[in-house]
């Protein structure tokens, strides 16, 4: 959505095309999209919607292979193609990728998919490669890392063209930085971490609390953790750990930048296999957070400056054996922060300059020339 209003303020005529229409956070797209921007579904039409639903369950129950809901979907997709005149198409899921290919197959309309991070899990876990013909389809393939272009590449032959472009993030208002504290009750001269993640294990909450509990016994100062994030999961490890003192639950919020602004230091101890480049580590580096987190998937080309060495944080790697977070490793991480003054301020002034790289702006532009040079291949 963020891709799409830039694009819109840039003066193009952009078209979103939800393809899980069931998945809608309404007060979420209200505040990304100006009304210029075109959103579409087949919540357009209830009733064709429920009638293939139902002859989707019905072909189900016969055995049929192929999902007559999603061949409803791709009609109407086919037909709003036409009818709004889309003159390039650029999908961000394995799903939607999968339900465009065979639609723009034939049409002339460029065709960019955006990796963010599946297709690299996949080929990472070796799964089958059935959908390497819907990646070859594409005109290019955008990846948001080049971790991701690396295993893409390894893994697959004969793709399109590949192209790095990292997420970019906007932040309209900063929140102020004492008033997080000030609602969960933390002294203003205390030391936050602080972890905004999606609410699956592998995102490392529970090695985050962990590394907490040993720098906390070992502390010389108040520290304090804040999680972000809800879940079936993270409402057991809340539980499990409602005892421990400086651990602050604070569940599925609207606002993750209010939390953010209130961190000394962010968290993200993660072993996920999709790990391309995490948005909440983009986001402390533009809340002037030094960073701890290991070292998987894009992160490091968040975090690092290749050529200079600069880095606005710490990366831990995983245990060799189980593939997990090193939770003592992770403590040490954190201890350096809170002891250290010259180091924190210098990773800060780091997290402030690698702020361009990842701006809203930056990304709109780099995509925006994509498009315009694939637009013009095929017109040519």
């Amino acid at each position: 959505m963020n891709l799409a209003a830039g694009l819109a303020q840039l003066g193009h005529q952009v078209t979103i095309f939800n393809q899980r229409a069931e998945l809608v956070d309404a007060a979420l797209v209200k505040r990304l999209l100006p009304p210029s921007v075109r959103v579409l579904s087949m919540a357009d039409h209830p009733r064709r919607s429920y009638w293939a639903y139902k002859l989707n369950a019905l072909g189900q129950r016969l055995g049929l292979r192929h999902s007559l809901y999603e061949w409803a979907q791709q009609a109407y997709f086919r037909a709003c193609l036409k009818r709004y005149q889309i003159e390039l198409v650029n999908s961000h899921a394995t799903y939607a990728d999968r339900l465009c290919a065979p639609v723009l197959r034939g049409t002339g309309i460029p065709f960019i998919i955006t990796e963010h991070g599946e297709y690299t899990m996949f080929v990472r876990e070796g799964r089958s490669l059935s959908f390497a013909p819907t990646l070859r389809q594409a005109d290019a393939i955008v990846t948001v890392s080049d971790y991701c272009r690396d295993v893409l590449q390894a893994g697959l032959a004969d793709l399109p063209p590949v192209q790095t472009i990292f997420n970019g993030i906007r932040v309209d208002a900063p929140a102020a930085a004492g008033a997080m504290r000030e609602q969960l009750g933390i002294a203003a001269g205390a030391f936050v971490y602080g972890m905004v993640a999606r609410g699956i294990a592998e995102k490392g909450w529970e090695a985050a609390i962990l590394a907490f509990r040993a720098l906390r016994a070992r502390a010389s100062r108040d520290v304090q953790l804040v999680l972000v994030g809800g879940s079936d999961y993270l409402d057991g490890l809340r539980t499990q750990y409602a005892g421990e003192a400086g651990i602050h639950f604070v569940g599925r919020v609207p606002n993750p930048d209010f939390y953010v602004a209130g961190f000394d230091v962010g968290l993200l101890p993660s072993y996920f296999a999709g790990e391309a480049l995490p948005l909440a580590v983009i986001e402390y580096l533009f809340y002037d957070k030094p960073v701890v987190a290991t070292n998987v998937g894009g992160i490091r080309e968040i975090v690092e400056d290749p050529a200079s060495g600069e880095a606005a944080g710490l990366l831990t790697p995983l245990d060799p054996a189980s593939q997990r977070p090193d939770v003592g490793a992770l403590a040490t991480a954190m201890q350096r922060y809170a002891t250290d003054a010259a180091l924190y301020a210098a990773h800060q002034q780091a997290a402030r300059r690698r702020q361009a790289l990842f701006s809203l702006a930056r990304c709109v532009a780099q995509y925006e020339a994509l498009f315009e040079r694939q637009a013009g291949q095929r017109a040519s």
